[in-house]
């Protein structure tokens, strides 16, 4: 299995591998949310591109409605971009429309440029991807998120995890800096957590009261979730 990454969901064209599996990848928090979500008992995620579809489509299917903007839930919405607002009282057995700045913008990029199969990683669910796509035995591409078409950190870092912990080739030059910024400043919990600390998006998160959700956000492996993407709606294999 070779993996490659994609710094920007701008740069997708020129990523698109036929038969790959293309992971999204939205460390601070899109996909790291899903993930929460679907723990505790969330039955789907629709990912939507913008708020005005995220709002008439949650209110046309009586589903609940997670909308964030530049870091911040929108006031229509009941949900933001916390894990941490995604509790099983709140969340199990519920459908949610979901739409983010750039998490949910990467899908959309994703599927219509033919994306064949898209999965939803995080690094809380990072072994239960490593080992869907070890069975897959195809190509991996990871689409970073970024920051409104800008590479960030958190998210290229995650192809280094990917690569690292699956033993895979990193299939390009960029995944094989991040594989070795991994096993050199990221290889523990302490350490990810502390040299993220230099990202724009943790400055982000800090400025706007999120900055508790880092450690979290860092965390290996919490579940055994897979998240992939079928008929437009996200579920957990």
């Amino acid at each position: 299995m070779q993996v490659y990454l994609c710094p920007s969901p701008e740069l997708y064209p020129l990523y698109h591998r036929p038969n790959s599996i293309v992971i999204i990848v939205d460390i601070f928090r899109a996909s790291t949310t899903m993930v929460a979500a679907f723990a505790h008992g969330a039955k789907g995620i629709l990912p939507v591109a913008s708020t005005e579809e995220a709002e008439e489509t949650g209110k046309r299917l009586g589903a609940l409605i997670a909308a964030e903007r530049n870091v911040v839930r929108c006031d229509f919405a009941q949900l933001g971009n916390d894990p941490a607002e995604y509790t099983t009282d709140l969340v199990s057995g519920r459908e949610i429309v979901f739409t983010t700045t750039n998490g949910t913008r990467a899908l959309t990029i994703a599927r219509e440029h033919g994306a064949e199969e898209i999965l939803v990683g995080a690094l809380t669910n990072l072994r239960a991807t490593i080992d869907y796509c070890q069975r897959s035995d195809r190509d991996v591409v990871v689409l970073a998120a970024g920051w409104k078409g800008q590479a960030s950190m958190e998210d290229m870092l995650y192809a280094g995890a990917f690569t690292v912990e699956a033993g895979a080739t990193a299939g390009d030059d960029t995944t094989r800096m991040v594989r070795d910024l991994w096993k050199d400043h990221a290889a523990t919990l302490d350490a990810r957590t502390e040299y993220i600390k230099s990202s724009d998006h943790y400055v982000r998160l800090e400025q706007a009261g999120f900055a508790d959700c880092v450690t979290y956000c860092m965390s290996l492996s919490l579940f055994n979730l897979v998240l992939r993407l079928e008929d437009g709606w996200l579920r957990a294999l």
